[in-house]
């Protein structure tokens, strides 16, 4: 069935996901307590600017460099898994 191609895609978002958040919390400060206070909009404009405009315009490696900075990279991911999962295990 080829399923096994859905790996690589869950990846990648995992990937992009991770490092648009990151820089949208350098950029916009912590997000989890505006989430707190139902406070979205902050976001939902920085993606419009940095990312939505330019989606169809540039190849996800430009709009990666553009909206971020820097080209793909998982230290975001692996940052943010650490954060989360090492408190769990320690």
């Amino acid at each position: 069935a080829g399923l096994i191609g859905y790996f690589p895609t869950y990846t990648l978002g995992n990937l992009y996901a991770a490092q648009l958040f990151a820089r949208a919390t350098t950029d916009l400060g912590d997000l989890d307590h505006a989430w707190q206070r139902g406070e979205f909009q902050p976001l939902l404009q920085w993606l419009r600017e940095q990312v939505h405009q330019w989606g169809a315009c540039l190849d996800p490696p430009q709009l990666m460099e553009r909206a971020v900075g820097t080209p793909l990279s998982a230290q975001p991911l692996d940052d943010y898994l650490r954060t989360k999962l090492l408190p769990l295990y320690a």
